[in-house]
């Protein structure tokens, strides 16, 4: 519940980055949604909770026959699938604003995509894996955040962080195909 709460503050604050006509208030907005991006693909992570369900017995080989444990892991399925859509259509939305507010070229859009894909990838391990930083550390601790996620690197946590910003593209991937064939249908629609 707390994670899927803290997936949404990004989202509602893309959604007042786009209404609001002060740039400063755009600006706190867009630095909290920042800070609050890498819970949205985080929540794919919380896959690993679905263990826990028992729905699947490793010696019959046979998935349990449970409505609550599959009830419950549907649902998780389905907030995990909004809130990834949701957000980075959002995501795509913030970055359209950028262009046009900035008046900056689709290269630059370009260029600063992958680093937020990667910065939120970063905070996805650092989150996931020990220490396991929580967004409030943000606020309480903001030294030792940036200590776990940017001075203590191993190869696993690269590989790791790696692995979270393919998913980060293939999300983006997926959206922009879609989005693309969508504008197309529109555009044959004319």
């Amino acid at each position: 519940m707390l994670n899927t709460f803290l997936a949404y503050v990004p989202i509602e604050c893309a959604f007042q980055v786009q209404r609001a006509k002060n740039g400063y208030v755009q600006l706190a907005f867009g630095f909290i949604w920042l800070l609050f991006f890498p819970n949205i693909p985080y929540l794919v992570t919380d896959i690993v909770h679905a263990d826990l369900l028992g729905l699947y017995n490793n010696l019959t080989g046979m998935s349990l026959e449970t409505i609550r444990g599959w009830g419950l892991i549907l649902i998780l399925f389905l907030v995990i699938f909004a809130y990834i859509y949701w957000g980075f259509m959002e995501f795509f939305a913030l970055m359209a604003v950028a262009k046009a507010k900035l008046h900056v070229s689709q290269w630059v859009i370009g260029a600063v995509v992958p680093i937020i894909c990667w910065l939120s990838s970063m905070a996805m391990y650092a989150g996931r894996f020990a220490p396991r930083l929580h967004s409030v550390h943000f606020f309480t601790n903001p030294m030792y955040v940036l200590e776990v996620i940017f001075a203590h690197w191993t190869m696993k946590k690269f590989e790791f962080i790696c692995l979270f910003f393919l998913l980060h593209v293939g999300i983006i991937g997926v959206l922009w195909i879609t989005n693309g064939r969508q504008q197309e249908r529109k555009n044959e629609a004319k």
